[in-house]
């Protein structure tokens, strides 16, 4: 069978959830989490037009097993890579997918993780990423051996840079100030400003006429110069975290704070570190807190905007950084 390539389609993550809904309802609480995984788990990616799914054990494999076989999956094997258990679909009620039973931080479910988190948070890795499947798929759409491994090269480089330096994506209002407020820490390796959590592909026209994107700023830091915490020490210094869709003289859902694309280990920390604050505020605190999503950087003239514009707007005293022990 030729192998296929499509723009990416919302339709994939819609027919996840079916079949998360239907795995979760029959594996109940043997498995740890039911993960979309793969290009058709990543907004404007081109993929094959199936989705990839990781279902993560600790234990029980055999029963997780027998109950695959016993709703329709055929046991295909870990096919050379340890730890992942390959099933495939027998009847055609759900949309088609690939279903990998996968142990809890295996070396396997990390890279999917990762390399999915990578080009979620990086639009020219998206880009290379597409272009190289694209190029391999013209050349020879028959042998599908031949398209994974010349993956590889890409695939392993995005990775290594993903693991040199932590990155997340922050919202503080405009994300003009936001930007040039953190790129005077030392240990913040490189911003980028751009949109996140809202419907589409975003242009800042889009944002500004209600796609529901946050105004957001994706921070890249070397965890030996500055840690986890003190980055959020800065964003509470710059931020009313009990203000709804508002920062400073900015009103609209687009200004509203949040702390976007932290990895999954990171979760825990960050909601005791909200915890701490909130005790000093009198409102609660509304900070949004998602992971898992695109992040879209904004046009060429709002990167760095400050830089070029130096009696631009800003909504934050930047020279507070200094106030932040």
């Amino acid at each position: 069978m030729k192998l296929r390539l499509s723009e990416y389609n919302p339709v994939w993550k819609k027919e996840f959830t079916k079949l998360q809904t239907f795995l979760s309802s029959i594996l109940a609480d043997l498995v740890i989490d039911i993960k979309h995984i793969g290009s058709t788990s990543v907004e404007t990616l081109w993929a094959k037009p199936i989705i990839d799914i990781d279902i993560v054990y600790n234990k029980n494999f055999p029963e997780i097993k027998k109950i695959l076989e016993a709703n329709n999956y055929l046991y295909e094997g870990e096919k050379g890579i340890k730890d992942r258990h390959a099933f495939k679909r027998l009847k055609d009620d759900f949309y088609e997918h690939h279903l990998y039973v996968i142990l809890e931080n295996s070396e396997s479910l990390l890279n999917h993780i990762n390399l999915k988190r990578a080009l979620q948070n990086n639009q020219k890795s998206r880009i290379v990423y597409n272009d190289l499947k694209k190029k391999l798929i013209t050349q020879n759409n028959i042998d599908r051996e031949l398209y994974t491994k010349s993956k590889t090269s890409l695939i392993q480089s995005i990775l290594k840079e993903e693991s040199l330096m932590k990155s997340i994506v922050l919202a503080g209002g405009c994300f003009w100030g936001v930007e040039a407020y953190f790129k005077q820490l030392n240990g913040v390796v490189a911003t980028e400003v751009g949109y996140i959590n809202g419907n589409g592909s975003p242009t800042y026209q889009k944002v500004s006429e209600g796609s529901g994107h946050a105004e957001a700023v994706l921070i890249r830091y070397d965890e030996d110069m500055i840690s986890l915490k003190k980055i959020l020490d800065h964003l509470f210094n710059i931020i009313d975290p009990t203000a709804i869709n508002q920062q400073g003289n900015d009103k609209g859902i687009q200004y509203r704070t949040g702390i976007y694309n932290y990895a999954q280990e990171q979760f825990l920390f960050i909601t005791n570190y909200i915890s701490v604050r909130q005790k000093e505020y009198s409102l609660p605190i509304t900070l949004e807190l998602k992971t898992d999503l695109t992040f879209f950087p904004a046009e060429d003239k709002h990167q760095n905007y400050l830089e070029k514009n130096k009696n631009g707007y800003c909504h934050i005293n930047l020279s507070t950084y200094k106030n932040v022990e």
